[in-house]
């Protein structure tokens, strides 16, 4: 039987990666809910983020902090680019043909990454920090300020899409484009402000993910399944959902990789996912909606 300090060590390990999950789930999620496909290349814009951040920092900005967000105005600035140049001229096609344009996107800066900085292992030069010690739990200081970034952000995305006029036009947006439309809503500046936004949160995924790992061309690639699963799991479009659901999801990763093959990680978690779709099929805080 594991320790009850081990049991606690797992799960504190697992909402810190499931922190900076959430912040590459609820991107996804919301592009999904108000442009109707998965964007395969959302992920890819983490490792975007990640480089930019490494190139700032090591030729133009010696503070990390202040690189990181210059590299997240980066792709952010890719994102809108790609929002304006494929995405919103394939506005109107099917599903599928906005999937296989995202995944060439994804394509176009995997291969471009690795052009410019090669296929090697990189990493930030941050300096080594001594853990946090509660009782017999340790934390990093790194792990602290990723899940403290990410439940701000949280707590902000909350208050916004709630308490806003801009929160209360991408609801509408979302259930009913053509309404909003004629309702009089800009739904075209609304589109652009969410690919900002979401360009920005997975450049921010991107560098919190790399702080802790390091950086390959594959980085943002190898969460698109946990990703896809966070979004489906916690509710299409829901913010609170997305963000309980990437950390359950990062606990129970944490858990397989212990106490089973940290390559069955993706088997553990889509199996809890299918457990609790069969009793909530709208996911953790997602609304019931019939298809028509």
């Amino acid at each position: 039987m594991p320790s009850f300090s081990l049991v606690l060590q797992i799960i504190v390990d697992g909402i810190a990666n499931g922190a900076i999950l959430a912040l590459l789930a609820v991107g996804l999620s919301v592009i999904f809910r108000l442009n109707k496909f998965v964007n395969v290349a959302h992920v890819d814009m983490a490792t975007v983020g990640a480089y930019a951040t490494l190139f700032i920092f090591t030729t133009l900005i010696p503070n990390f902090w202040l690189a990181a967000t210059a590299g997240v105005a980066v792709v952010a600035a890719i994102g809108y680019l790609s929002h304006k140049l494929v995405y919103s001229r394939l506005r109107g096609e099917r599903s599928i043909t906005l999937i296989i344009a995202s995944i060439g996107v994804a394509f176009i800066l995997r291969y471009l990454i690795t052009f410019i900085w090669g296929s090697n292992q990189q990493s930030f030069a941050l300096p080594l920090m001594r853990a946090v010690r509660f009782g017999d739990i340790r934390i990093s200081p790194y792990d602290l300020v990723i899940v403290g970034i990410s439940l701000a952000i949280f707590i902000g995305l909350f208050f916004i899409m709630r308490f806003t006029s801009l929160g209360r036009s991408l609801r509408a947006v979302a259930d009913n484009p053509q309404l909003a439309r004629v309702s009089g809503l800009r739904t075209e500046n609304l589109l652009t402000k969410v690919w900002l936004a979401a360009s920005a949160l997975a450049g921010i995924g991107g560098v919190l993910l790399a702080v802790k790992t390091v950086i390959t061309p594959y980085l943002g690639w190898t969460m698109l399944l946990p990703a896809f699963a966070a979004m489906i799991f916690g509710g299409v479009g829901s913010i609170g959902g997305t963000f309980f659901a990437a950390l359950i999801i990062g606990i129970v990763s944490e858990f397989a990789a212990m106490y089973w093959l940290p390559t069955y990680r993706l088997a553990a978690i889509f199996g809890v996912i299918v457990l609790v779709l069969i009793v909530r099929p709208q996911g953790l805080l997602g609304i019931k909606a019939v298809a028509k």
